[in-house]
């Protein structure tokens, strides 16, 4: 750029000039930016922190000493520059109409001096297109720089979306295969499962039937049984009637031997006296034959009397005879009828003992009754849960179809996004 000892002295002495002007030359450049909302946008609220930046950087470029602070100096504006997209364009921009405000600001100053006015424009615009021309090479710089690391970044991430995809397809892939498999296992579980749901509803309902056959024929047993408990408590109380009857004609056939008995002392006393009549008949024959002619009538009536007494001695031993078998059998009966009642005891106890026995068996059979009922309607709750998971398989049937076309609906996205990833790699690397 030509700027040699001279000129950077040229340039400590313009800073004089420079330097209280400069705060409103920036004010005024950025009053300027941001009408420009892309600028305005980068500035935000640094306004004052970049002044600050401005007012040191050209008082290092008014001082003449391009030594390695300055370049250190313009190198990271240019980064900064590049950092925050900064373009050229924006920044040549501003170059301009700084220096325009520097050409106003000294050509007012020397306006009557010509060829110092020319000279300190001069050695300005060589200073300014130096600082410029150093800024924009650093920005190109780092933006290739910048460029090549993001080609870089650029290709090793394709690289690794690249395996990173081919992975994700073969993963995709396998699960897509698993996924058709577990379609295919489901509908055929599916399908055992309503067949098994179908054999369990019809042996479910099958069991439904035989336990309501089986209800009503308890209902009958207990029926049954709750009759044969009548006949048994009506056969403990005709026991116990034949029991009192018995025992009223033991009492009756008691009085009959006693009565018997006394009948038979009186026949005894009628024996001693047929025994006497027949002891004063014989002695009045005695008597009679002594008299000789007048004892004849009395002979007469002693022999009637003689004969009626043996007739009562024999009607009276036949009498006893009658009697004593009378006795035996009235015996023979009070025994019998003591035998009846120790039998009509025992089958009043066994009647008691069966009646009690059909009570409890009753019982027994009333609570397998309410059981089996039980039973019947558990049975058809199971049928009912049954005829739902009949229905919950049909659903999960329609489930694994879904699976099934979901599966090959991602086959084709997978296919297809296979595609679209090899077009993109592509033209990423062609990029």
């Amino acid at each position: 750029m030509g700027i040699d000892e001279t000129a950077c002295q040229e340039l400590r002495s313009l800073w004089q000039q420079v330097a209280p002007e400069l705060p409103r030359i920036l004010k005024r450049f950025y009053a300027h930016m941001h009408r420009q909302p892309a600028l305005s946008k980068m500035i935000g609220t640094q306004q004052s922190r970049l002044v600050s930046a401005q007012l040191q950087h050209w008082g290092r470029l008014f001082s003449g000493n391009f030594d390695a602070s300055y370049l250190e100096g313009v190198r990271r504006i240019g980064l900064i520059h590049n950092k925050i997209g900064l373009e050229p364009r924006w920044y040549i921009g501003g170059y301009v109409f700084i220096l325009n405000e520097l050409v106003q600001l000294l050509s007012r100053k020397h306006r009557f001096n010509g060829m110092s006015l020319a000279r300190k424009l001069s050695v300005v615009n060589r200073a300014v297109m130096l600082d410029m021309d150093l800024a924009i090479s650093v920005y190109q710089d780092a933006f290739v720089e910048d460029r090549q690391r993001r080609g870089k970044a650029l290709s090793q991430a394709v690289a690794s979306f690249s395996d990173a995809v081919q992975e994700s397809l073969e993963i995709s892939g396998q699960a897509s295969d698993a996924l058709s498999e577990s379609a295919t296992a489901l509908d055929e579980a599916t399908g055992d499962a309503s067949t098994l749901a179908i054999q369990v509803t019809t042996a479910a309902e099958r069991t439904a039937s035989n336990m309501q056959s089986g209800a009503a024929a308890t209902e009958q047993l207990a029926a049954s049984v709750r009759e044969i408990g009548q006949q048994a408590s009506r056969s403990a109380d005709v026991a116990r009637h034949a029991l009192e009857s018995s025992q009223r004609t033991k009492d009756s056939v008691t009085g009959l031997a006693e009565q018997a008995r006394q009948i038979g002392g009186v026949v005894d006393l009628i024996e001693r006296i047929a025994a006497q009549t027949n002891l004063l008949a014989l002695n009045a024959t005695i008597e009679a034959a002594r008299a000789g002619e007048m004892g004849k009538g009395f002979a007469v009536v002693a022999q009637e009397v003689k004969t009626l007494a043996n007739q009562t001695a024999k009607a009276t031993t036949e009498i006893g005879s009658r009697i004593g078998a009378i006795q035996e059998a009235t015996q023979q009966s009070v025994a019998d009828m003591d035998g009846i009642g120790r039998i009509m005891v025992e089958l009043s106890g066994i009647a008691t003992a069966i009646a009690a026995a059909v009570e409890e068996q009753a019982a027994v059979t009333s609570e397998i009754a309410v059981s089996v009922h039980q039973t019947t309607d558990h049975t058809h709750s199971v049928v009912r849960s049954i005829e739902a998971l009949t229905g919950s398989t049909a659903s999960a049937a329609v489930a694994a179809q879904h699976v099934s076309d979901a599966r090959q609906t991602l086959d084709q996205q997978l296919r297809r996004l296979k595609q679209d990833i090899d077009r993109f790699l592509t033209t990423a690397q062609a990029a």
